[in-house]
């Protein structure tokens, strides 16, 4: 994802090519593939120009960014696909790319194999539906674990809190609203985690048992509990 949102590397054509280290003759190489219709940045012109000769009719600049992804990608095919321009190109070529980018001669088709047509999900039993109908699928098993897992949480609580639990819950309800946001806030900074209190106090406006008008205040000292976490990692900074 992050490959394709850096975007393809910037290509240029050659003007000279070293014949003695494999390269074919530039204008040769262009009939060539044109007349067997072979595109020249596809996996089959990668694999052909490797069993016959090396294609260094256009070359690749790739910005480092753009570099460091394609090795995180797959880095056996990193070391072994990519063929660096040195000493199959001119020097003035090789200069065109700038000093943060990397220089290929077949970055393109790297490109194209491992990144425009590779699938993001790449195991699971949603591998077979594809990027989009995988994520439909896992998107909507997400959905169901999570309602029936807050429903079951809710009857948890409700067979747990309908007895004697319940009025003294009931009595801590009544407590002054600055209290609350206080106790919001503390519960948070303790847990570093708004999520985590106002998931634990969602169930109980559920069942009944935490008035909405209560669980606002404590949502709202959640909230600014939750920036202690900023805070603490700032003072590193120091």
């Amino acid at each position: 994802i992050n490959a394709l949102s850096l975007g393809a590397p910037a290509v240029f054509a050659t003007t000279w090519a070293n014949e003695t280290k494999g390269c074919a003759p530039l204008a040769a190489r262009r009939l060539d593939m044109e007349g067997r219709g072979i595109d020249e940045d596809g996996p089959v012109a990668s694999w052909s120009r490797r069993l016959a000769d090396v294609d260094c009719s256009r070359f690749y600049c790739v910005a480092g960014d753009l570099d460091k992804n394609l090795k995180k990608i797959d880095e056996k095919a990193y070391k072994s696909k990519l063929t660096k321009c040195s000493g199959y190109i001119s020097e003035e070529d090789e200069a065109r790319c700038d000093d943060h980018e990397k220089c290929y001669l077949d970055a393109g088709s790297f490109y194209t194999e491992y990144v425009d047509e590779r699938h993001i999900i790449k195991g699971g039993f949603t591998e077979g539906a594809g990027d989009v109908g995988g994520g439909v699928i896992t998107l909507i098993l997400a959905l169901l674990f999570l309602s029936g897992g807050l429903v079951g949480m809710c009857k948890l609580l409700k067979i747990l809190l309908m007895g004697t639990a319940r009025r003294y819950i009931i009595k801590a309800t009544k407590m002054n609203d600055y209290v609350a946001i206080l106790i919001g806030l503390v519960v948070t900074v303790i847990v570093q985690s708004s999520s985590v209190t106002t998931s634990a106090l969602t169930p109980l406006c559920g069942i009944g048992v935490l008035p909405l008008a209560k669980m606002l205040p404590m949502t709202l000292g959640a909230n600014i509990g939750t920036t202690a976490t900023a805070l603490i990692a700032s003072l590193a900074a120091f």
